[in-house]
Parts: C-alpha cells; structure tokens; sequence
C-alpha cells in the first residue's frame, strides 16, 4: 500500500515543491493528476491480499532513489522441469505517457507469463515526468533489467540468460526495446504492445489513421504526456535510445512481435519501423511480426470490454503467450504447467 500512496502523492508534490514546471504544463498535469491516481488505484488494488509476486528495491546507478520492481516465480507441477533447472526471465514495463506509475499496472501481464511459460518474470516502475524527464525512465528500466542480467540476481531467482525476453505496453514498449540496446544478443525477444517508437514528432503531429474520432476530448493533455521528452527534442532528435525507429535492427532483439491497433496515432511509425526491421533483417532466422487489429484504440488490450472487442483483447494475449513460448523453445526451454 505504501507504493501506492508514494506513487499518487508524487504528483501532488510536484505540482507544489517544482516551481520550474511551466503554466502550460502545470494546469493540464493537474487536470490529469485524478485520472492518474485512479488508474494505480485500480491496477493495485486487485492485489492488495495477493501473494502471487514479492517486491525488490533495485539500486540505481544514476543517483536515483531504490527502484521498485515486483516478481512473480512459476510454481512447479508434477509434468513441469525440475526447479533446479535453470528459468527463463521475461522483462515488462508498464505504459502511460513516461509519467509515474506504478508496477502492478502489468501485473497481470505478468502473472500471464509467468505461468504460461514458467519464466521468472519482472514488472519494473520508473521515475516519471514531468518531475523527471528523459532520460531518468531510460536510466531506470536499464538499472532493473541490469541487475537481473547479473550474476547475483542469477543465482538467487535461478535465471537462464540464454532465455531472456521482454516486452512493454506504449512507453513501456519504448523503455524495453530501448534498455534491450545496452544488452546485444543477450535478449531472445521482446513484445511492443502499441509501442511509442518515434518521439522526434510530438503527439499533436503525428498523422492520425483513416476512421479516427475527429474530436479528441483529452486532446488539450497532448503536452503532459509530452513532458517527458518533448523540451529536449531538439538534442536528442537522432538519438535511437529514445527514437526506437532509428535503431540499427542489429541492436535490437532477435525476434519482436508487434500488437498494433489500427484506430491509434502511432499506426504509421509503429508500421514503418516493422517495415524497415523485416528488410534488414531478410533471410536471417530472426522473427519481426506484426499483428494489426482494426477498429481498436491505443492501448486496447488493458481496456475494458465496453471500449475494446473482448476476442481481439484476448488474441493479442494469447499471441504473446505463443510468441515467448516458441522463444523460450529455441533457447532450450519448454514448460508444461
């Protein structure tokens, strides 16, 4: 509960104690401030009695506070692998706009993977905007994910790094596919739910799809889900950390599936980067797929079923599960629940 608390005040406090955030900002972030604290509260309260996972504080290395992750261990049956052997660790990264959140928004992404693969799997919160902009998320993502590449965190969760996955939901998408670059080769492949994967044009620019609601009712919010990269475009504008359509598929994981709704501003950038990684990477064994969901909105998976197509929700889920399966498969691992 104390990670809920911190994590809903954190806006309160900046809007209070940070003179340096402009006007413009300051008015939308609060407007925004109650829909914030009702998505964590949401998201965590399902599990507030659960012990399904344990809560670690990671170290930064970047002169940040402790980063707070949660873990969820598959539990063993009589036709699983022996628990000696070894696990596959998978890597999530919760959305929202780079702004704080909190790691049970991918719980249940987690808990999914964990017993449907029996990965060892990680939900991971970071530092938000527009208290803390790029790159203090990047640095924190890239913190957790490097401690449990470590020898310690392998020995004490039992992890395979030859099987290492990870996937994020929007700027989680970003977060993961970008601190996957700090690790070449080392991560098997990864899964881009509505990714935001070009940040070199702001979200009030970017080209919206056939179909799309010519009102946008939250529209005047574009400049705080901006807050966190936007002030710096100009200097980190070839910058393929934070621009992931830029990056070299070299640097990439070797097999990405991209969950892409149709009815979403980022169908063109998420389109051309799919493009562009299946040319550079033709004739290779490597796996870029795209799965493309018409009529469906941003986010569409986490939706509830009055906005979202319940089968559609339930396919992206399932093709992920099958996706990470056939990874793990290749790296030696097969798990019978």
């Amino acid at each position: 509960m104390g990670a809920l608390i911190s994590t809903n005040l954190q806006p309160f406090f900046t809007l209070f104690s940070l003179k340096s955030i402009p006007f413009d900002y300051r008015w939308r972030y609060f407007a925004f401030t109650p829909g914030f604290c009702l998505i964590n509260t949401m998201k965590y309260l399902p599990w507030i009695f659960s012990s399904a996972y344990r809560t670690y504080y990671i170290p930064s290395t970047h002169g940040g506070p402790n980063i707070r992750v949660i873990v969820f261990e598959p539990v063993y049956g009589p036709f699983s692998p022996a628990k000696t052997k070894p696990r596959p660790l998978h890597f999530t990264v919760h959305g929202g706009a780079f702004m704080p959140g909190i790691a049970e928004q991918n719980a249940d992404l987690a808990q999914r993977v964990c017993k449907n693969t029996g990965a060892v799997t990680v939900s991971v919160q970071y530092r938000g905007a527009p208290r803390f902009m790029y790159p203090a998320a990047h640095d924190d993502v890239n913190d957790a994910l490097a401690y449990f590449l470590s020898p310690e965190a392998v020995q004490k969760f039992n992890l395979d790094l030859n099987n290492v996955t990870v996937s994020g939901l929007s700027a989680g998408a970003n977060l993961s596919l970008s601190a996957s670059m700090n690790h070449v080769g080392m991560i098997k492949a990864a899964l881009s739910f509505c990714g935001v994967v070009d940040i070199r044009v702001p979200p009030w620019e970017k080209p919206k799809p056939p179909g799309f609601p010519t009102s946008n009712p939250i529209a005047f919010l574009e400049p705080v889900f901006d807050s966190y990269a936007g002030p710096l475009r100009p200097k980190h504008i070839a910058d393929p950390r934070l621009n992931i359509i830029i990056a070299p598929a070299s640097e990439l994981p070797r097999d990405i599936l991209f969950i892409i709704p149709e009815m979403d501003i980022l169908l063109r950038e998420e389109t051309q980067l799919v493009e562009r990684l299946k040319k550079e990477t033709e004739g290779s064994d490597r796996r870029i797929e795209a799965v493309f969901y018409e009529g469906e909105l941003h986010g569409f998976p986490e939706l509830p079923g009055i906005v979202s197509d319940p089968v559609k929700c339930e396919d992206a889920w399932q093709r992920m599960i099958e996706f990470l399966r056939h990874s793990n498969e290749k790296g030696g691992w097969k798990w019978t629940a």
